[in-house]
């Protein structure tokens, strides 16, 4: 069976019966016919369409175009291929209105303000991805982090210097809420509680011996997989020593 393109017009068999005054039978002998008396090189397969019953598998019609349909009832009489022509242009002012139809500017003025309409709408796309590229790009960080990182490995991983990174997770200047470390007596870096209670850090106490044999106490500091992402927001687009209060 032969399947036409969607924007192809055609007239059925059936239709030819009715309109000619001939039995179904009759037009369909005669397209078999005229198919059979085509140049194959002139017959195009996207002119015709054979349609078979699902059940006796017979041809139940063939759909001609516009070509074919006149090339048929050629040797028809004049009032029956008059009859044909006025079917055809029916059915060509029914796809005419079927066409959707583009509302074009009135006046250079109408023209100029849908241009700024449409600038306008790409402006504020363009405003929201910029809003949203930060995200993204925590996201994509976090998504590199495998476990717990020590604070070097943090740094690296939301491309800050290692010194620039511990000055701003300090805040010295900033809330206590706003801090991620802090120093103790003896100078080492701590994990503040309310950054452990919220998931985003760890800290391990530990000891070592040197090689003549004297312990010394460790501190291990590691961010989380969650608090890398999160501090890469935090940091992203910031300047140096700058961390909002989250």
């Amino acid at each position: 069976m032969n399947i036409l393109a969607q924007n192809i017009k055609t007239m059925s068999s059936q239709e030819i019966a009715l309109l000619t005054n001939k039995t179904h039978s009759n037009v369909l002998r005669d397209i078999r016919k005229m198919l059979d008396q085509f140049d194959k090189s002139l017959l195009n397969y996207q002119q015709y369409q054979i349609v078979t019953d699902e059940y006796t598998k017979r041809t139940s019609a063939i759909n001609l175009d516009k070509d074919l349909t006149l090339t048929l009832i050629t040797g028809y009489d004049v009032n029956t291929r008059h009859r044909i022509n006025k079917r055809w242009q029916e059915l060509e002012q029914q796809a005419q209105v079927s066409q959707p139809v583009v509302a074009l500017p009135h006046d250079y003025i109408s023209a100029l303000e849908e241009l700024l309409v449409t600038k306008k709408c790409e402006q504020a796309a363009l405003e929201q991805v910029k809003q949203l590229q930060p995200k993204a790009d925590a996201l994509d960080t976090l998504s590199h982090a495998k476990g717990s990182l020590g604070i070097r490995e943090t740094a690296k991983a939301v491309g800050i210097p290692e010194r620039e990174f511990v000055t701003r997770c300090l805040g010295k200047n900033k809330p206590v809420s706003s801090r991620f470390l802090y120093r103790d007596d003896k100078g080492r870096l701590n994990a503040h509680a309310h950054r452990i209670k919220q998931g985003f850090m760890t800290q391990k106490l530990g000891s070592y011996a040197d090689k003549d044999g004297h312990d010394f106490a460790t501190v291990q500091v590691k961010f989380t997989a969650a608090g890398v992402a999160h501090i890469a927001k935090l940091m992203q687009n910031k300047p140096s020593g700058q961390l909002r209060v989250v």
